[in-house]
């Protein structure tokens, strides 16, 4: 009995050891993303203030926001039958004809609604398209309605006025999924139409990108600290600050990342494949991560003794469940878009497109023609950066010593990749996605751009994080140097062997 007591007293001493060891730990994690959503919020809030002082000329669309934020909108509208929130009704209206707008100008006081911005504020729209935007606002949405129906206007687009761009007032955005649009729209009907709130998903995006950071590198190596510096450094790079302060795809995707990843070290590979069918829906790109699972998951089945013919079998397997995720999770999340347009357009546009899209070369001329594209390798260098924001000039980039150092430690460290360690296991990760978006560069995605890479930035900072902690040990450095030095005796002997 008195050892029974004493067992019982010794785990609950443990237990409330580890407790106390991890509040310290828990309370800096909380610092580190309370700064992080401090940072991302207060930098959506000055590309809002910037926008506002040429409202509106600027029209508050940062970047490719214009394509995505529209789309968001006219989901909202077309597919769900919704309005934004909005404190004053404000529409734009749109017309077919000159001769439509200067009635409805003219109208306008007669029905109690005032002009915000006229046609000559939508160059691109009536250049391109031949239609012609009016925005307006009143103190009922029945003047605004009256209005448009006065003066033969073809639509009516609820909210904050619709970007200079083609097709804006009834663009879906089809070639990427709904996902993202949809908390984006969600956002907007709940909280308002305006820039910071459209804004408020991708600052809680980036908030899950910093805490599975910590999770990622804490169950890797059981090291808190470790996953701290990890999450901190992610958390203040310039390409975190930026992709989670803008209403952009791609912050989505980084998020989607690191908790597959993470459910992946945790073991848990069928979620991982599950949650990978549900990423893909915000974009395609997300599917990306399947090679690091992969990866993870031979990996997990070596460790357990299996052979390499069982491994080939559990693998396709495992290829064949993912493939199955992505189909029920795109077909569930896309049907009231199948619903509203049919099951054909949306294979054709919402399927089939996006396949094309990522495998296309959208633009190549230089800019300013077109936007500016570049390698994969190259958004480790800093080369060719993605303009954001053009006065003051944000770009879409890391901080280029840390992403080239940790390109040079993925190459430099390959050999050693056959020795079970902790970064063998990150570096499955970032070699992974990277490798797929190389795979992608060579089968035609040319038109790649730099505010990709916030979907390994991450991981980047994950693996330097524990190679770096890892080369404290001398013997690791050794090791490394000693397999780079085996492998090139080894193909020197192959090649000289040839002309015995």
């Amino acid at each position: 009995m008195c050892i029974e007591n004493y067992s019982l007293v010794e785990v609950g001493a443990k237990v409330i050891t580890k407790l106390l060891y991890n509040i310290p730990v828990a309370i800096v994690l909380c610092i580190i993303i309370a700064v992080g959503a401090y940072l991302y919020y207060n930098m959506a809030l000055q590309l809002e203030s910037l926008e506002l002082k040429g409202y509106p000329s600027n029209k508050g669309y940062v970047s490719d926001e214009v394509w995505y934020v529209n789309s968001a909108r006219n989901l909202l509208r077309i597919i769900f039958s919704a309005q934004p929130r909005m404190d004053i009704p404000r529409a734009s209206l749109i017309f077919s004809s000159h001769s439509d707008l200067l009635q409805a100008k003219s109208l306008a006081e007669t029905y109690s609604v005032r002009v915000v911005a006229d046609e000559n504020y939508f160059p691109k729209i009536r250049e391109e398209e031949g239609k012609y935007v009016l925005y307006v606002e009143s103190q009922s949405i029945s003047s605004i309605k009256a209005l448009a129906k006065a003066s033969n206007a073809v639509d009516i687009v609820y909210g904050w006025l619709i970007g200079d761009a083609r097709g804006t007032y009834n663009y879906l955005n089809l070639e990427h999924p709904p996902l993202a649009k949809y908390l984006i729209a969600l956002s907007i009907a709940t909280l308002g139409d305006k820039p910071l709130y459209w804004r408020i998903p991708s600052i809680a995006m980036g908030i899950i990108v910093i805490l599975f950071t910590f999770l990622i590198v804490y169950e890797v190596t059981k090291i808190p600290e470790l996953g701290l510096i990890a999450a901190a450094a992610t958390a203040v790079d310039p390409m975190t600050r930026v992709m989670s302060s803008i209403a952009m795809l791609d912050i989505y995707v980084s998020a989607f990342t690191v908790l597959i990843l993470y459910l992946a070290v945790k073991g848990k590979f069928k979620e991982s494949a599950l949650f990978l069918g549900l990423g893909s829906t915000v974009k395609f790109s997300t599917l990306l991560t399947a090679i690091p699972l992969v990866f993870l998951y031979m990996n997990n089945l070596f460790k357990r003794g299996y052979r390499i013919k069982q491994v080939v079998g559990e693998v396709v397997y495992y290829a064949l469940l993912m493939v199955l995720s992505f189909l029920f999770f795109q077909i569930l999340i896309s049907m009231p878009i199948i619903l509203k347009l049919g099951p054909s357009a949306w294979i054709d546009q919402g399927l089939l497109g996006p396949i094309q899209w990522h495998l296309s070369a959208k633009c190549l001329e230089p800019p300013p023609k077109c936007p500016q594209s570049s390698t994969p390798w190259e958004w480790f260098l800093g080369i060719n950066s993605f303009p954001v924001y053009a006065s003051p000039l944000i770009y879409a980039q890391g901080f280029t010593p840390a992403y080239t150092v940790a390109l040079f430690l993925m190459v430099l460290a390959t050999p050693s990749m056959v020795y079970e360690r902790s970064a063998r296991t990150i570096w499955y990760m970032i070699i992974g996605v990277f490798l797929g978006y190389v795979a992608v560069w060579i089968l035609g995605g040319r038109t790649q751009y730099s505010f990709y890479a916030i979907q390994l930035t991450p991981l980047i900072y994950s693996y330097l994080t524990v190679q770096i902690y890892e080369f404290i040990r001398r013997e690791n450095i050794e090791k490394i140097f000693d397999t780079w030095r085996r492998l090139v005796v080894a193909l020197i002997k192959i090649v000289f062997s040839i002309f015995r």
